[in-house]
Order: C-alpha cells, then structure tokens, then sequence
C-alpha cells in the first residue's frame, strides 16, 4: 500500500515541472526564467553530529536549479526545481549521492480575495535535507524542519506537501482567512532508526479585525491529525490563538500570539490527552541596508520519530548589503523539542545551529558564496552534546531571462 502511495506520488511531482513548462506558454513576457549551476566544496567534521567516534567529511557537490518567477496584479507565480549531486563520496554519513526538490507556489488576487496553492516534493535525507531556500536566497527565512539532527544514518526521506488557502476582506476592518494542509512523508529503509512514515493534515481559519490604522486583532482557530501507521500512533488535536499585530512604521512590523492546544494520542503503548499553553512572538525590521526577522515561541510539529513534538523554538535571520557586490547573512535556529509521550525519550532534544555566510557578486552572472555552518545537539538518552564544524565555498552561475 505505501509503495503504491509513493509511486503515485512520485507520479504527480515529477508532472509539476512539466506543467509548469508549459505554463510559460500563456504567461507572457512577464514570465522570468533563471537557470543557474553552482559548484560546491564542504568540510564538516561531524556530517551526523553523533557523540559516538566519527571521522571527518569533505566532499565536493554540484548544484543545478531552474527558477520561475512571474508578479502582476491579478497573480502570482513562484517555482523551483533543484539538483544536487555529490562528486565525491563524502565517506559512510551520505549514502545517498543526490538530493531532488520540486517546488510550484500560484496566487490568483482579486479586488477582495486572494487564492493561492502552494506545492513541494523534495527526495532528500535528514543528515543531508534539500531546502527550498539556499545560501544565496538569504532574503527569505530558512525553512522549518523540525527533524534536522533526528537521526546520523543518511535514511531517504520523501517529503509532499500541498497547502492551499483563500482569504477574503469583508471591510476595511475585517478580513477572513482558511486553508488547509497536508504533509506526506516516507522514508526508505529504516532499519535500525526511530523513524516511521506518516501523514499531518491541518485545517485552520484565521479573523483579522483593524482597531486602529497600525494595529490588528487576530484569531487562529487549527485542528490537526497526524498518523503513523506502521509505528500505531494517531494524533488529533486543536488550538485557538489570539494575537496583535502592530505596524510600527512603514520598515518594522511585530506579531504576538497566544493560546491553548488540547490533544488526544493514542499508540501501541500509551493513551492521553496533552493541553498546554502556545505563544509566537514574530518581529521584522528593515533599515536602507539591512533586514531583520525572528521567530519566538512554542509550537506543535509532526516528527519523523513518529511523534508529535512540543518544540520551544527561535528563528532569527540578517541579511545586510555590504558594499553594491557583497553582502552578509546570518542565520540561527534553535529549538527544544519535547515528545507528548513518556515512552518515546529518542524525540527529547535541544538543538542549535548558526551559519554566518558571505556572498560576493563577481560579475552580472557570476558569484562566489561562502559559509561557516557550526551545529550543537543534547538529547535526553546521551549524557554529551554531539558538535560539528562546518565550511562550504561555492561559485555559482545564474541568469535570469524574461520570456
């Protein structure tokens, strides 16, 4: 049954490229096409940020990747699609020499409403993971993966995502907001892992309402449902948040939230209920050369342990320009991840990771990307914390072409 379930996946995203090909036909001029090939040298000293004995890792990568852009007042249209290869071994933590991502976001904007469907596939693995952002996308936040460090074997990971939503402005005062999503995951060969395939739908609906012409009121009602067949494990839970958001100026933006979850989970082990209390704390701020963004707060995340997580998590992320050519970027994230369940210890863990990175346009097409990546991991079942050191250097060709 899983097997059908992937192939009729693996069916489905590698159609997206395709439709997305063909897609250009009727965008017009507007359509922005950038293909762009990088190559990639890394060292880290603990690939699979284990506390056990390891060796050191250095392998050279190839990165191709096709962008899709198009922006007009009636839609939206973003989309990527990136290859990474391994050139060399890179010794026994990556098993698996190539990463695949497919990834299509598609708004449609009316006088009041907004639809939009947003899509991913990714084939990658939790030591060596596939985002839709890299290095060089150091405008945008990184993404949330709340397995990172999970586990030091290089185990296949297949990732779907599908999430679409509508929204609609009832007044100047009033808007609503839905959506749905659903997150599919399936691993390959797991033996000897904590891991276990499952699927995460959510449902939400959202309620703005403007007091003053800065601030806005906001309610988030959700209800999720996680499965792990293999592991029996199910997940059904529900929260409500209520929150302010605040414009400080036309260059800063803040946004505070809190509430409550309740969850009923029932496994081969353990049944229960959790209740606890959920806050996010979301800030923005941009100056003539810099931007800021961060992310703080406790939330609830479907795991590849099979397991739905507490996590305690903080996002933080720079961009600065240093010059007309160069600029910086850093990024950290840190997270605190507690399982619902008392028998599933593995799931406890305090994770960080903080990378500090250097881009230097060398010409219009041309650029060379460094960064310096250094990751720390605790887990409740070791009695050390697991380090890794990482470099990356690349240079990486990439021109955009209207169509």
């Amino acid at each position: 049954m899983i097997h059908n379930k992937k192939s009729l996946f693996y069916k489905a995203s590698c159609c997206l490229p395709f439709l997305s090909l063909v897609s250009t036909a009727t965008l017009g001029e507007a359509l922005v096409v950038e293909p762009s090939v990088s190559a990639r040298a890394f060292y880290d000293d603990n690939a699979a940020l284990t506390v056990n004995k390891h060796k050191a890792t250095s392998s050279s990568e190839l990165l191709g990747a096709l962008k899709l852009s198009r922006m007009t007042e009636a839609m939206e249209l973003q989309g990527v699609a990136r290859l990474n290869m391994l050139l060399s071994s890179g010794g026994n933590v990556y098993r698996d020499k190539d990463n695949q991502l497919i990834s299509l976001v598609f708004a449609k904007k009316g006088e009041l409403s907004r639809w939009e469907i947003a899509g991913s596939w990714r084939r990658d693995s939790i030591v060596r993971s596939v985002r839709v952002t890299d290095v060089s996308d150091v405008s945008t936040e990184p993404d949330d993966d709340v397995d990172a460090g999970l586990v030091h074997e290089s185990v296949r990971r297949n990732r779907y995502i599908i999430k679409p939503s509508w929204s609609y402005r009832f007044s100047p005062r009033t808007e609503v907001a839905a959506g749905y999503g659903f997150d599919s995951v399936v691993f390959e060969d797991t033996r000897d892992t904590t891991l276990f395939d499952y699927q995460n739908q959510s449902l939400f609906g959202r309620h703005f309402y403007r007091i003053t012409e800065r601030d806005r009121i906001t309610t988030t009602l959700r209800m999720k449902q996680f499965r792990a067949a293999a592991a029996k494990r199910d997940y059904d839970s529900s929260s409500l948040l209520v929150g302010l958001e605040h414009s400080y100026s036309e260059t800063a933006k803040g946004h505070f939230q809190v509430g409550w979850q309740h969850t009923r989970y029932e496994s081969r082990f353990e049944d229960g209920t959790n209740e606890g209390l959920l806050a996010q704390i979301y800030a923005e701020k941009r100056t003539g050369l810099t931007k800021f963004s961060g992310r703080l707060g406790r939330s609830t995340f479907a795991s590849g342990a099979g397991d739905v997580v507490i996590s305690d998590e903080l996002v933080f992320n720079m961009v600065r320009g240093l010059s007309e050519t160069v600029r910086f970027s850093l990024r950290i994230k840190a997270f605190q991840n507690e399982s619902m369940r008392r028998d599933n210890p593995d799931a406890n863990r305090r994770y960080l990771s903080l990378t500090p990175a250097l881009s230097w346009r060398v010409t219009q097409w041309w650029s060379v990307d460094a960064f310096y990546r250094y990751r720390r991991q605790n887990r409740d079942t070791d009695r050390l914390s697991a380090e890794s050191n990482a470099v990356y250097l690349s240079m990486r060709y990439a021109r955009p072409t209207p169509l």
